[in-house]
């Protein structure tokens, strides 16, 4: 089966969110703030597969979603950042936004790869807002989520159509010719 056209979901990861940590040693008297980082979300990427050369696989399966990053832990380790998501389509494959009908992406040439939709932040742990003043914060930022929206995949084709022969021939009676039933 040929299919050409389609509408798909697709959501980037959501960043992890930032940790509220405390350092806590036997030989260390003041011990500080030492939350990580949360990851950063994943990045979907749509890429040129010369391999494929229709739509099918987007006929059943209609929401993709990269994986979020991981939350910051204590000792100021930062989380995991989420794995990108590469969406692999034929070669003439044009990607636009359903709500405003405007092509995000043209992936005519092969093996090109476009970035469609950036994953989230990760938030900041919260040994990043210590300061003179405030020695021990107990808050840390969330992660941002990521972007999501609703595509619209089209299939251009090119037919590549051409007539043999010398030019001063006369085709179209070759033609005719070719297709009279003989009695």
């Amino acid at each position: 089966m040929f299919i050409d056209y389609t509408k798909i979901i697709v959501k980037a990861g959501d960043g992890g969110n930032g940790a509220v940590s405390f350092r806590r040693e036997k030989y260390v008297a003041a011990g500080g703030p030492d939350g990580g980082d949360g990851g950063n979300g994943g990045n979907i990427y749509f890429q040129v597969d010369k391999d494929k050369n229709t739509l099918i696989d987007f006929r059943y399966n209609k929401k993709f979603k990269a994986k979020n990053g991981e939350n910051g832990s204590g000792s100021n380790c930062n989380g995991k950042y989420g794995e990108d998501l590469i969406i692999k389509v034929p070669i003439g494959t044009v990607v636009k936004d359903v709500e405003t009908g405007k092509v995000i992406a043209d992936l005519s040439e092969p093996d090109k790869k476009e970035l469609i939709l950036k994953g989230g932040k990760g938030g900041r742990g919260n040994s990043h807002f210590a300061t003179s003043t405030r020695q021990a914060p107990r808050f840390s930022e969330d992660g941002e989520r990521g972007e999501e929206k609703e595509l619209i995949l089209e299939l251009k084709l090119l037919a590549d159509v051409g007539l043999l022969g010398f030019p001063n021939v006369r085709k179209i009676n070759i033609f005719v010719s070719s297709n009279r039933c003989k009695t």
